[in-house]
C-alpha cells in the first residue's frame, strides 16, 4: 500500500501543492497587494486567478494525472495507438474541466505577471527557459517513473537500501513536480505576451500608487520633519 502511494499521482500532487503553498506564503505581501489594488477590476482579476491555480492544483491531484497531462499533450501527433506514451487516457470530461481551469489560470495570472513582476524580458525567459528545461526533465522523468514501477516491496527501514530508496523517490518527486512547473511557466509567459501589448494599448499596465504606502511615506516624512524642527529649535537655544 505504501509502495503504490509512493508512485500514484496523490504522492506528486501533495508535494507540488506543498511547493506553490510555501512560494505563496514567501511572497504573500506581493499576492496581498493584488488583492488590495485601488481598481476593483484588479482585485476581480487577481482573486480569479487565485482561485483558479487553487483548483488546478486539487483537481490535478485528485481527479485528472499530471504524468498523463503532459505526456498524453506529447502523444496528439501520434497515428498508431502502440507508440502513445499514454495507453490509457484521461477520460474526456475530467480532461476538458483541467484545460478550462488551466486556461482561466493562464489568462488571469498574465496580467497580473505583465503588471506586478516583469514585462516582455521576463516572459521571454521563461518561455527559453522552459523549452531549454522541457526535454532533459522530462526524459529524467521518464526514467525515474520506469524505475520507480519496478518497486513492490520496501527494504528495511533502518538500512543503506532505504536511504537509496528515499533518495530515488524524492528525485522522482522533484523531476515530476519541476516537469509540470516548468510546462505552466512556459506556456504563462507565452499568453503574457499578447497580453502585455493590449495593456500597453490601453496604458493600463502601470498599477497606480498604493495608498497605504503613500500613508506610510508621508508619515515617515513628517516625523523627519518634526525631528529636524526640534534638534533646530535645541540648537538655537543653546
Amino acid at each position: 500500500m505504501i509502495v503504490a502511494f509512493l508512485g500514484s499521482n496523490l504522492a506528486i500532487g501533495l508535494v507540488l501543492i506543498v511547493l506553490v503553498g510555501w512560494v505563496a506564503y514567501r511572497v504573500r505581501s506581493a499576492l496581498a497587494t493584488t488583492l488590495r489594488s485601488a481598481q476593483p477590476g484588479w482585485r476581480l482579476v487577481a482573486r480569479v486567478a487565485y482561485a483558479a491555480t487553487a483548483a488546478l492544483l486539487l483537481w490535478g491531484t485528485l481527479a485528472a494525472n499530471w504524468r498523463k497531462l503532459i505526456s498524453e499533450a506529447l502523444d496528439i501527433n501520434e497515428q498508431f495507438h502502440s507508440e502513445r506514451l499514454v495507453q490509457e487516457p484521461i477520460p474526456t470530461a475530467i480532461l476538458v474541466v483541467t484545460l478550462a481551469l488551466l486556461a482561466v489560470s493562464l489568462l488571469t495570472t498574465a496580467p497580473l505577471l505583465a503588471r506586478y513582476v516583469g514585462g516582455y524580458p521576463l516572459q521571454i525567459a521563461l518561455i527559453v527557459a522552459a523549452i531549454a528545461a522541457f526535454i532533459p526533465l522530462f526524459a529524467l522523468r521518464q526514467r525515474l517513473d520506469t524505475a520507480l514501477a519496478t518497486i513492490d516491496v520496501l527494504p528495511s527501514l533502518v538500512s543503506l537500501e532505504m536511504a537509496v530508496t528515499a533518495l530515488f523517490v524524492a528525485g522522482d518527486y522533484l523531476a515530476n513536480v519541476g516537469l509540470i512547473l516548468v510546462c505552466y511557466l512556459g506556456l504563462l509567459g507565452l499568453v503574457a505576451i499578447p497580453v502585455t501589448i493590449v495593456l500597453d494599448l490601453r496604458r493600463d499596465r502601470e498599477p497606480p500608487p498604493d495608498p497605504t504606502q503613500t500613508d506610510f511615506f508621508l508619515r515617515v516624512h513628517e516625523a523627519v520633519v518634526a525631528r529636524r524642527a526640534v534638534a533646530a529649535q535645541q540648537h538655537r537655544n543653546e
